[in-house]
């Protein structure tokens, strides 16, 4: 159902960009398994992982096809996607895809691979303009480097029997409540190769601790041989469990419940299982896709409500103990103010706070245009409200708060403390954006990917202009601006700490913060174009029974180019999903999502230039309930009045 939205003309500061410090103490770590914890093993999952870390050691390929992946998407996906085919090629954005056709990506064979072969200067691609040198060797290396995958299934039958099985050996009963499970099962499937799930499963576990309250990092519990399914302990989180289900019975568009319906014993098997965890845990969710958690849970709407954010910069202000005008009047801020941000195209400010618990609390200050009022240069002692003189007037800033555990959370927000969903592109863009977000900064996701490494320094230019320029200014004007403007090293080194904080953080979870960030290659795994193998394994059912489908409307006209070796966009099989699947396994029941499946669409980032309540999709089974009950802003979770 669509969700109503407010459009607010205020703007908002975008990013303070990547930066990364030296060591810092170290952070507590829960979850990981002890010695009674037994891993479940099955015939189909296949090739053991050799990782000891719950979560996979760095695979050698991993940090290589993710630059590899990057590069093509900045460079080619605009114009070889789903959503845009030109040459009659739309797959750059699904590697399984282009292994499949035998011609654009060749397994260990960059000659031999068009992706590679059409780059000028031998070929004419990008039309865009010519990649960097070493951009092509990127490319050319990753694919020297790739292997064929041999896909061994793991089907949703088996993988109920083995979170079955942990949940009785491992789980003690009055802790089953607080177990949710989330599993890679479908990325399996598809054919990702090891590199690709492994950068995945870094993205599971940094996306987990970014939506902690806790004071330790978790790290999730691999439950089967080849760690594509892990347990979670919700109240490890700091997340109540009617907070986290709610968000799941809103937005999760996968919930299936096995019915004991046909006289297979696997399916039998299955529904006692399903039966029996619905009943231990408490909930019908609690079996989720890792693949929609990562993608999903870091888009705003489903991410404030997962961190229990509050609805505005008043009520975050409040839980966090910070009282920014107190601070300022009382000079416990420091700040940076500086011409050239490298995002926006005006002055920027950024300041610093302290929570109630020392942890840091940064907020910035960016600006629609460069009047008089706006100039931070000449008037740096705002803003409006709390100076009485030489105050500048904002128009929206970024809150980046340390989380007790190291890692980081954001807000955007305008200026009178509304909070925004993503950034107006007639101020900021991301260039390097995915596709979905069409150059949108998107609160959450965008965040996490430009922040991966903390915050970077920037000089400040306030208070060597103030000294220069003394007489602009009173005396007690002069003196607040050196007291708010400190000197380089004492700036520099508060944000050091900070950054020593979140990259120590990482460092423990297995992150490498000057690698690629692994939520945003996930993010755009999940919302790749999608091959017929794709929505096979999405849909879990065969070949034969797929191909039943497609000479049939509705999926003979909206997924025609499955016909054709094509492909289509998630949003176009997230609109049939529900159907598709009530028509074609019987021995599945979907609950769908009270409120649709949260997904960044054209049409809903065309909406809004800041809000993103009504990015949820409408799938054919909703569409007589939503037809006989009007949406409401509280469907969303918001109430921004």
């Amino acid at each position: 159902m669509k969700i109503k939205h407010t459009v607010y003309s205020l703007w908002i500061m975008i990013l303070l960009l990547v930066g990364a410090c030296s060591s810092s103490p170290s952070i507590p770590v829960l979850s990981k398994p002890s010695d009674a914890d037994k891993a479940i093993n099955l015939p189909a999952p296949g090739v053991n992982n050799q990782s000891n870390d719950q979560t996979g050691t760095p695979v050698q390929n991993a940090d290589l096809q993710a630059a590899a992946l990057a590069i093509l998407d900045k460079a080619c996906v605009s114009c070889h996607s789903a959503t845009n085919i030109q040459g009659n090629f739309g797959s750059l954005d699904n590697v399984e895809a282009m292994i499949a056709s035998g011609r654009y990506l060749v397994a260990g064979s960059p000659e031999r691979s068009l992706i590679y072969t059409k780059l000028a200067p031998v070929g004419n691609m990008p039309p865009s303009g010519t990649l960097k040198p070493e951009e092509v060797a990127t490319i050319k290396n990753w694919i020297s480097g790739l292997k064929a995958v041999q896909v061994v299934p793991l089907k949703d039958t088996q993988v109920l029997d083995i979170i079955q099985k942990d949940l009785q050996l491992n789980v003690p009963v009055a802790d089953q409540n607080q177990i949710r499970y989330f599993s890679f099962h479908v990325a399996n499937n598809v054919g990702q190769n090891e590199a690709a799930i492994d950068s995945m499963r870094k993205a599971f576990v940094k996306v987990i601790n970014s939506l902690s309250t806790s004071p330790v990092l978790v790290k999730p519990v691999a439950v089967d041989a080849k760690k594509l399914i892990y347990r979670v302990r919700l109240d490890e989180m700091g997340i109540p469990v009617q907070v986290f289900d709610s968000v799941m019975s809103d937005f999760y568009p996968f919930s299936q419940q096995f019915v004991n319906t046909v006289s297979d014993a696997a399916i039998i098997q299955a529904a006692q299982n399903d039966q029996a965890m619905r009943s231990q845990t408490g909930t019908a969710n609690y079996l989720v896709r890792a693949d929609w958690f990562i993608a999903t849970a870091t888009l705003p709407v489903p991410y404030e409500r997962l961190l229990q954010l509050g609805s505005t910069q008043a009520e975050l202000d409040a839980q966090l103990g910070v009282d920014i005008v107190a601070n300022l009047n009382a000079n416990r801020v420091i700040r940076a103010g500086f011409k050239n941000s490298g995002v926006s195209s005006q002055n920027r400010m950024i300041e610093r706070h302290s929570q109630r618990n020392g942890l840091s609390y940064w907020i910035s200050y960016d600006f629609a245009r460069l009047d008089d009022i706006e100039n931070i240069f000449s008037n740096p002692l705002g803003p409006v409200g709390i100076s009485q003189t030489k105050a500048f007037q904002h128009d929206g800033g970024e809150i980046i708060f340390q989380l007790a555990n190291g890692m980081l959370g954001y807000r955007l927000v305008n200026n009178a403390g509304v909070i925004l969903d993503k950034g107006p592109t007639s101020i900021v863009k991301q260039n390097d954006a995915p596709s979905q977000f069409l150059s949108a900064i998107v609160n959450g996701v965008s965040c996490m990917n430009c922040h991966g490494a903390g915050l970077l320094y920037k000089k400040d230019e306030i208070r060597a202009f103030a000294q220069a320029n003394i007489t602009s200014f009173s005396q007690e004007e002069a003196q607040r601006i050196l007291n708010l403007y400190p000197e380089e090293k004492t700036f520099k080194d508060a944000m050091d700490r900070d950054n020593a904080f979140h990259f120590n953080a990482l460092t423990q979870l297995g992150i490498d913060p000057k690698k690629p960030d692994p939520v945003n290659q996930a993010f755009r795994f999940f919302n790749r174009s999608l091959s017929k193998n794709d929505v096979k394994e999405e849909l879990g059912i065969s070949d034969a029974t797929l191909d039943g489908l497609l000479v049939n409307e509705p999926y003979r006209t909206q997924w025609s180019a499955l016909r054709t070796q094509g492909f289509i966009s998630r949003q176009e099989f997230s609109i049939l999903a529900a159907q598709a699947v009530e028509q074609s396994r019987i021995e599945v029941n979907l609950a769908l999502p009270v409120a649709g499946e949260f997904l960044a669409t054209p049409e809903c980032m065309f909406a809004s230039q800041v809000q993103m309540d009504n990015c949820v999709l409408v799938n054919a089974g909703q569409l007589n309930a939503v037809a006989a009950t009007p949406a409401t802003p509280a469907a969303s979770g918001r109430n921004r009045n």
